[in-house]
């Protein structure tokens, strides 16, 4: 008989599996986090588009995040069933548009584990019902009801591929679950708060990216500090309105998952709302501003989905208004006329 050694034995399968599902920048860098933070995570990344999926799978990089690179641990596939199967985490990072046809196909093509759970990272409202996009999870996935949380907070993607510190909330019932979740998450560049109001949490990150278009308006107008300032105070207040008016509770809007975000959103050069809104200020049409723009800009829906939910929850938000008035294609001065000036 040879000798015999112990690396001559299979590998222990992981005692986590996480199904990340989007390959876009956000989607790989959480990937990448998850696989380099602990090696009893297996991941798996999921990536709509055939021919994206080949190429991050091949290659380990994603065409907007320069030096990145995927970890070999991390799976790379374009089959949904075999991401999500046997799951003990499903991670949704999607564009909202994307986000119930995904879960609904998960419904259709994988009996979940019992102890499965979600955590929602994508960022939205949606039209028509205008259930944020964890009641959309929770809605599609019947079986993951009160087992959702979401995900969020200031939080650039390049700038945490880089390994800048950032401060993210999860938002979902409190609990040993919630805090094992945050645990998961927690650590690296990312150090991860529970929070119990999923509501506020989603409609903070969604709506602040309406206000960041307008900080943008502000910035292409030749505003100055002085007048973002009114507009960043303005904007939290109507926030803060519709997620009490919602069912959430105000205050979380001060938190990272509002104000956090805000400033961030509002005030860098990496922010595609806020370089919308510069363009809209500098005169250019929605269409022109867009076209621009290489990635999806949020705040466009996030600004239809506010002036729908003041209409039906009757919150009067000019600030807002005068921002999604602006998203049409209004006068970009409408936004200063909604400060008072």
């Amino acid at each position: 008989m040879g000798d015999f050694r112990f690396a001559d034995l299979p590998a222990p399968p992981p005692r986590r599996q996480v199904a990340v599902l989007g390959g876009g920048m956000w989607g790989c860098v959480l990937a990448q986090h998850l696989a380099g933070k602990d090696k009893e995570t297996g991941v798996r990344l999921w990536e709509f588009v055939p021919a994206l999926a080949a190429s991050l799978k091949k290659t380990r990089r994603h065409a907007h995040l320069p030096g990145f690179r995927l970890d070999g641990a991390v799976q790379v596939t374009d089959d949904l069933a075999a991401a999500a199967r046997d799951a003990d985490v499903l991670l949704f990072v999607l564009p909202s548009k994307a986000l119930a046809a995904t879960a609904k196909n998960i419904r259709a093509l994988v009996a979940l584990k019992k102890t499965a759970v979600a955590v929602n990272a994508s960022k939205g409202v949606e039209p028509g019902t205008l259930a944020t996009m964890g009641d959309v999870v929770a809605r599609e996935l019947p079986a993951l009801r009160g087992k959702v949380w979401t995900l969020t907070g200031p939080s650039f993607a390049r700038e945490v591929a880089r390994g800048v510190p950032t401060g993210l909330l999860l938002g979902g019932p409190s609990g040993p679950r919630a805090r094992a979740l945050a645990a998961l998450f927690d650590g690296g560049a990312l150090s991860v708060t529970p929070c119990p109001d999923r509501v506020g949490v989603e409609l903070g990150g969604s709506l602040k990216n309406a206000i960041a278009i307008g900080a943008g308006i502000l910035d292409g107008l030749g505003a100055g500090a002085n007048t973002k300032a009114a507009l960043f105070v303005k904007g939290l207040d109507e926030m803060a309105r519709l997620i009490r008016a919602r069912g959430g509770r105000a205050g979380t809007i001060y938190g990272l998952a509002g104000l956090g975000d805000l400033i961030a959103t509002g005030t860098s050069r990496e922010s595609r709302n806020r370089s919308f809104g510069e363009k809209l200020g500098r005169g250019l049409s929605p269409r022109r501003a867009l076209a621009q723009i290489p990635t999806v800009v949020e705040g466009v829906e996030a600004a239809a989905r506010a002036r729908e939910l003041c209409r039906r929850l009757q919150v009067k938000a000019p600030l807002l208004e005068a921002i999604w008035r602006a998203t049409r294609g209004a006068r970009a001065r409408g936004v200063l006329k909604s400060l008072g000036f």
